[in-house]
């Protein structure tokens, strides 16, 4: 009987699967080195692009940023210049209504020629003086306080009555009246108070 050693072939053939089983896992863990390294360059590269865009953005919102602050001045000024303006119209709308009223309160205070020397303030007889004039005139919105001297009780009242006469004036009150000294003459300070009327209903009783 014809006997066959099988074992050297068997080692052989083993080894040839241990040496086959080598190569593929390290084939396999080369690709899959392969594989990281060309995700890693990827990712980088991804990275990157994302940092450079992200500073992009940065760089425009600074820009964005600024232009806001410079916009948020300007508005700024143009309020602060608003409010300048408003308070220049309300200004010129007061020294209208101003003028205005001083204008209807000196219409009513009659020029008189003196009779004599004692109602003469600048010592000259038979010249045309005022009988009343105004030291103080001061109008808080439909109120208004008039300050000033006359030569008597009676100019006073007659004053008074032509503010109520005009129409243009209510609610007219004295609100005090002394004697004060003026040149060596004995006047009459007094302080009245009174309501402007609305022009509306001023002109209607006009009419």
């Amino acid at each position: 009987m014809i006997q066959i050693n099988l074992l050297p072939y068997r080692t052989k053939r083993k080894v040839e699967n241990v040496r086959r089983q080598i190569t593929v896992f390290l084939l396999f863990l080369t690709l899959v080195l392969v594989a990281m390294f060309y995700y890693n360059i990827t990712l980088k590269n991804k990275i990157e692009k994302l940092n450079a865009k992200i500073t992009q953005i940065n760089t425009e919102i600074a820009k964005v940023e600024k232009v806001a602050k410079e916009v948020d001045r300007i508005k700024g000024e143009l309020k602060k210049l608003k409010q300048k303006i408003a308070v220049i119209k309300d200004l010129e709308t007061k020294r209208k209504v101003a003028v205005r009223l001083l204008h209807d309160m000196t219409q009513m205070v009659i020029s008189e020629t003196a009779s004599s020397t004692s109602y003469d303030l600048e010592g000259k007889g038979d010249k045309p003086v005022k009988r009343l004039w105004f030291t103080s005139f001061q109008a808080t919105g439909n109120q208004v306080s008039i300050k000033g001297i006359a030569i008597d009780n009676k100019t006073i009242a007659d004053f008074m009555t032509r503010l109520e006469s005009s129409k243009r004036f209510t609610n007219v009150n004295l609100q005090r009246s002394k004697k004060q000294k003026v040149k060596k003459m004995n006047l009459k300070s007094f302080e009245i108070s009174c309501n402007k009327v609305a022009k509306k209903k001023a002109k209607k009783d006009k009419k």
